[in-house]
């Protein structure tokens, strides 16, 4: 599991935005019946995924275990770090001192090398530095809420993935069906031919021919169709952090709380997205950080007030200058250190944020470009949702006509009827997760609670 936040980064906006993935981890209840897929990759200790899997499982198993969120996180843990060590810089340094030694003394000529040892206890502490480390911290804490929305914004992009490749195997399911039901079709049309030529010679070579080649076509794109479930089956797997471990079943999630929504206004919207998104705000955050950092290089050449305390103890103590305590105060100012090497410390940090700035601005615009095109795909997905859902409709209608006409042996087109409603249902269900899809991207760039969807 993705561990605690930093201190640092327990309030403001980071944190209002970092709540609702973990509202929804503690919302999802694992239940139902569990099975293992044969998996050579799967861990031990992991749990199998339940049986049906349904979509909130999935999401939950994802943010446990996964490379994409793991990078996330150590990107985080070493900013994190960073701050600690500068943090440690105005701690206590204690360390002991020996100086086991031999010393021939100028004042006794004629005595050769005498025992001169001593050992003590050193004390040392930084005071001040006159504001470098502090603007070091400020740079440091910057870094660490940018990486913490860098975090966020991955998170919320994995969720999407695993929802995209959730809804992918479902629709691979029902393309499955529906070429199945035209392979149905076309077989009974080409065995049903080829009896009546044998026994009735109603049909000729070249009609038995051409009804063989649309049998052989519609079983080539029903097996392409079959692999392509285990294809899809395989990605969710590897999203879900469990590569090999196929789920057989899937349960359809209930996207009414997408479906229902009213789709927003572009000017009301776009101003709220950018004040909330993480990208924008990880974006913000590296911003003040490469801002303090000019600080930084500007105070490269700061003077260093620090306190040393020394407790000492010697083999030989009769000479007058060998204090046993001793406490100092020392200033250090460099006098010449290099002025070329300060102005090109803060030459450099100036074209960071020159850079920074280009960045933020780039993730803004590609925000607004971001939303504009989705709020204008979410306009045309209502009507296609309407549209398949009058075709699904019809076909229907049809399909009962068909049904009707059949069991009184008036037509022979049953199977056409119900190959044309599976290929509705689909086109319905495709047209429903790309809207899904559509609401979960904006969701996800105006800083809002990844929804907890109802399984049916």
């Amino acid at each position: 599991m993705i561990g605690p936040l930093p201190p640092h980064v327990q309030s403001g906006e980071v944190m209002k935005r970092r709540s609702h993935v973990w509202s929804f981890v503690e919302l999802v209840v694992l239940g139902g019946t569990f099975t293992l897929a044969a998996n050579s990759y799967a861990q031990p200790a992991q749990t199998p995924l339940s049986e049906p899997l349904t979509l909130s499982t999935a999401l939950r198993v994802s943010l446990e275990s996964h490379p994409d969120i793991d990078l996330a996180q150590t990107q985080l843990r070493a900013a994190q770090i960073r701050l600690n060590q500068l943090e440690s810089t105005y701690g206590f340094d204690a360390f002991v001192e020996l100086q086991p030694r031999v010393a021939s003394r100028a004042s006794n000529p004629g005595v050769d090398f005498q025992n001169d040892s001593r050992y003590g206890v050193v004390l040392d502490k930084r005071i001040s530095d006159f504001g470098r480390t502090k603007n070091r911290i400020s740079a440091a804490q910057s870094e660490i809420e940018a990486r913490a929305a860098g975090l966020i914004a991955q998170q919320d992009q994995h969720l999407i993935q695993v929802m995209r490749r959730f809804f992918s195997v479902i629709l691979a399911d029902q393309a499955y069906q529906m070429y199945n039901e035209r392979l149905a079709i076309d077989f009974f049309r080409y065995s049903r031919a080829q009896e009546r030529r044998d026994r009735f010679e109603q049909f000729s070579d070249l009609e038995i021919a051409e009804k063989e080649a649309l049998y052989r076509k519609s079983y080539a794109a029903r097996h392409r169709a079959d692999l392509e479930r285990r294809q899809r089956r395989h990605e969710l797997a590897l999203s879900l952090g469990r590569p090999g471990e196929l789920s057989g079943q899937l349960q359809r999630p209930d996207l009414s709380e997408y479906l229902e929504r009213a789709v927003p206004d572009y000017a009301e919207l776009v101003d709220d997205i950018l004040a909330k998104s993480p990208v924008v705000l990880a974006r913000r955050r590296e911003l003040d950080a490469a801002e303090a950092k000019i600080e930084v290089a500007r105070k490269i050449n700061s003077p260093v007030l620090s306190f040393e305390f020394e407790a000492r103890e010697y083999y030989d103590a009769s000479f007058a200058s060998r204090d046993r305590y001793r406490a100092n105060l020392k200033f250090i100012a460099p006098i010449f250190n290099g002025t070329d090497r300060r102005d090109t410390e803060i030459a450099l940090a100036e074209n960071a944020v020159f850079q920074k700035r280009a960045e933020l601005l780039a993730a803004e615009f590609a925000v607004r470009e971001e939303v504009l095109g989705l709020l204008t795909d979410l306009q045309v997905g209502r009507a296609e949702i309407a549209a398949a859902k009058a075709q699904q409709t019809y076909q229907s209608y049809y399909q009962d006509r068909a049904r009707a006409m059949y069991e009184m042996e008036m037509s022979a087109d049953l199977g056409d009827a119900q190959a044309a409603a599976v290929e509705a249902m689909l086109d319905m269900s495709r047209a429903e997760f790309q809207q899904t899809l559509r609401w979960a991207r904006l969701d996800a760039l105006r800083a809002e609670r990844v929804v907890l969807l109802r399984e049916n």
